[in-house]
C-alpha cells in the first residue's frame, strides 16, 4: 500500500505529464533537415506524386496514356513549381534539392515494393535496364535491374528538385532585388 501512494504521488525531481494543449500537437513541424521547408510541406509535395508512381506501376494508369496520366503526372510538379514561385526561403535551393531526393527515394520505395506486383516495372522493366541487367548471371542479374532502375528513380527525383530548386532560387533574387530597388526609391 505505501508503494502504491509513492508511485501516485508526484515528485518534484519526476512532475507529472500534462496533456499538451498546444494547437498543433500531433502533427508534423519543425523545419526538413537541411532545408528552411516546414517538415510537412516537404512531405506534401514528395506524397503528391504518389498516386501516379503507384497507379503507374500497376498499370492501372498506363505511362503517357492519356489525360488522367498527364493530370497525375504534371500536377505534383506544378505544384512544386508555385511553391518554388511563391515561398520565401533561406535555402530555396536546398528546400527543393531535399524535396526531389525524397521523391526520388519515394519512386525507390514504391517499384521496389510493387516490383513482383502484377504488370508493375519487375515484369515490365525499361529496356535500357534489361540491356544492363544482362551482362550479370543468377541473382546478381535480378540485383543489377533493380539497382538500375533505383538509379533512374534517384536520377528522376533529383533532376526535379534541381529544376525546381533553380526557380525556387531565381524566385528568391527576383524578390531580394525587387525589394531592394523598392528601398531605393523612397
Amino acid at each position: 500500500m505505501n508503494q502504491q501512494h509513492e508511485f501516485s504521488t508526484p515528485s518534484a525531481t519526476n512532475p507529472p505529464q500534462q496533456p499538451s494543449h498546444h494547437p498543433g500537437a500531433g502533427r508534423v513541424s519543425g523545419t526538413f533537415p537541411l532545408t528552411d521547408m516546414p517538415t510537412w510541406l516537404a512531405l506534401l509535395l514528395v506524397a503528391l506524386g504518389v498516386p501516379r508512381t503507384v497507379l503507374a506501376d500497376l498499370d492501372i494508369v498506363a505511362p503517357e496514356s492519356g489525360s488522367l496520366y498527364y493530370i497525375l503526372a504534371l500536377t505534383p510538379f506544378a505544384v512544386w513549381l508555385g511553391v518554388a514561385l511563391a515561398r520565401r526561403s533561406r535555402r530555396p535551393f536546398m528546400d527543393f534539392v531535399i524535396v526531389g531526393v525524397l521523391y526520388g527515394l519515394s519512386l525507390v520505395v514504391i517499384h521496389q515494393l510493387l516490383w513482383g506486383v502484377g504488370p508493375s516495372l519487375g515484369h515490365n522493366p525499361p529496356a535500357s535496364a534489361v540491356e544492363f541487367a544482362d551482362h550479370f548471371a543468377g541473382a546478381w542479374r535480378d540485383l543489377a535491374l533493380r539497382a538500375y532502375t533505383s538509379g533512374i528513380a534517384m536520377a528522376i527525383g533529383i533532376g526535379c528538385g534541381l529544376i525546381t530548386s533553380l526557380v525556387a532560387l531565381g524566385a528568391n533574387a527576383w524578390r531580394s532585388k525587387r525589394g531592394y530597388t523598392q528601398r531605393i526609391r523612397r
